[in-house]
C-alpha cells in the first residue's frame, strides 16, 4: 500500500500524474526520489498545508517531474546535445529582491546572449524559432497559463513579472532533482530545508548543463545568462560544472532586501501553509538567505576574482544601461551599438505600468528587528 502524503499524493501517484502530463515515461533514473521523499515528509508533518496548499504542492512536484521526463525524452531524441559547448556563461547570483530579476533580463536583451525562458525552463527541448512558438502546444500551454496569472494576480506581477516568453530563473531546471529552494520560501518545511542545507548539488547542476545544450542546441553561439537566487548556495559546485563561468553578484541593503524578501515570500505562498505565517516566514526567509550570503562569500574567495563583479542596487536603477556596459566591460565582452539597442529597449519596456514595482513591506510585521538583520549579516556582507 502507498502512502498518500497528506493528501497531495503517493510517490507513485505523483509519477503517474507527471507521466500523462508529460507524454513520456523515462525519469532518467531515481537520484531525485530522496530529495522528493524528505519534500513530502516535510509537507505531510511540519507545513500544515491548506486544501489549496495541497492542490499548489501537487502543481508544483508534478510539474518538476513532467519536466525532467521532458529533459529525458529531449536527452534521448537529440543526442547532439552533448556536443554543444557552453563558453563563459553569466551567472546573475545576487540574493532575492536586490535587482536581481531586472538585471537579467536586460542582459538577456542582447540578441547574442540567450537565457530559459519560463515555458523552455518548464519544457525544456530545443529552442524553436521564435515565429513557430504559436504553433508549439507546450508553449501555448504555458502562455495561457501566465497570461490568466498576470489578469489575476497583478499585485503580484508588479512584484515579480511572469510570462510564458520571458527570460526567467533557471530554478526549475534545478528542481527537477527536487533540490531547491523554491518550495522552502513558500511553505513551512525545516526538514527539507536542513536536508537541502547538506546536499551536494554537483550532479544537479551537470543536469542543468545538459539542459542548456539541449534547450541552446539551435543557438550553439549564444552566450547563457543565467538566474537564481539559489545560486548562492552552490558556487563550487557551479564553478566545477561550469569553470569559466562569469558571475554577476547583485547587492542591496539587507533591511530593506529581506523586508522585501519576506512579503514576497508571503504574495508567492498563496496561503498554501498556515505554519507558514508571517513570524515563520520572517525568521526561516532570514536564515535562509543570510546563511546563503556567508555561502557565497565564503566560496568566492577560493576563485579568480576576474570572474566575480558586484552591482549595487542603488546605482543600478540610477543607470541601469550604463550598468550593463560596466558588467560588459569587467568581463571583456563586445557591447555591440545592437546589444545596447535591444537592452535600452528592454529597460523602456519594464518601465510598463502593469510591470513597474508597486510593493509595500516592512520588517516589523514579521516579526523580525532591525538588530535582527543586522547581526545575521554583521558577519557575511
Amino acid at each position: 500500500m502507498t502512502h498518500d502524503y497528506a493528501g497531495i499524493g503517493s510517490i507513485e501517484d505523483l509519477q503517474q500524474a507527471a507521466r500523462e502530463q508529460a507524454g513520456y515515461d523515462d525519469f532518467g533514473g531515481d537520484g531525485y526520489v530522496e530529495g522528493l521523499t524528505v519534500l513530502l515528509d516535510s509537507f505531510e508533518k511540519e507545513a500544515d498545508l491548506t486544501p489549496q496548499g495541497k492542490a499548489i504542492a501537487r502543481k508544483m512536484i508534478t510539474g518538476a517531474l513532467a519536466g525532467r521526463l521532458t529533459s529525458e525524452a529531449g536527452f534521448a531524441k537529440y543526442p547532439e546535445h552533448v556536443d554543444v559547448p557552453i563558453e563563459r556563461p553569466i551567472f546573475v547570483v545576487g540574493l532575492t529582491r536586490t535587482g536581481s530579476t531586472a538585471l537579467h533580463r536586460l542582459l538577456g536583451a542582447d540578441p547574442a546572449h540567450q537565457g530559459a525562458e519560463m515555458w523552455l525552463a518548464e519544457t525544456p527541448q530545443p529552442r524553436p524559432p521564435r515565429d513557430e512558438w504559436s504553433e508549439n502546444a507546450d508553449y501555448v500551454r504555458s502562455d495561457a497559463f501566465y497570461r490568466a496569472r498576470q489578469a489575476n494576480e497583478a499585485d503580484l506581477m508588479k512584484v515579480h513579472f511572469m510570462g510564458a516568453e520571458e527570460v526567467e530563473e533557471c530554478w526549475r531546471l534545478l528542481q527537477q532533482t527536487m533540490l531547491s529552494t523554491a518550495f522552502d520560501t513558500i511553505a513551512y518545511v525545516p526538514s527539507y530545508t536542513r536536508w537541502l542545507a547538506e546536499q551536494d548539488w554537483t550532479e544537479t547542476y551537470a543536469r542543468h548543463k545538459k539542459n542548456l545544450q539541449l534547450i541552446g542546441l539551435n543557438d550553439p553561439d549564444r552566450r547563457w545568462v543565467l538566474k537564481s537566487p539559489s545560486h548562492v548556495f552552490a558556487i563550487d559546485e557551479i564553478m566545477k560544472v561550469y569553470p569559466d563561468a562569469l558571475l554577476v553578484r547583485t547587492f542591496r541593503d539587507p533591511l530593506t532586501s529581506m523586508a522585501s524578501t519576506f512579503s514576497l515570500a508571503e504574495q508567492g505562498g498563496h496561503g498554501m501553509s498556515k505554519a507558514f505565517d508571517r513570524p515563520a516566514i520572517g525568521r526561516t526567509q532570514l536564515d535562509l538567505w543570510s546563511r546563503g550570503n556567508a555561502q557565497f562569500n565564503a566560496a568566492r574567495a577560493r576563485y579568480n576574482p576576474d570572474q566575480f563583479i558586484d552591482v549595487d542596487y542603488k546605482d543600478f536603477f540610477a543607470d541601469s544601461v550604463g550598468t550593463v556596459e560596466k558588467i560588459y566591460s569587467q568581463f571583456e565582452l563586445p557591447f555591440t551599438d545592437e546589444a545596447r539597442a535591444a537592452v535600452q529597449a528592454s529597460h523602456e519596456a519594464s518601465l510598463a505600468d502593469h510591470r513597474r514595482p508597486s510593493h509595500r513591506y516592512s520588517l516589523e510585521e514579521f516579526g523580525v528587528t532591525a538588530a535582527d538583520v543586522e547581526a545575521k549579516f554583521a558577519a557575511t556582507v
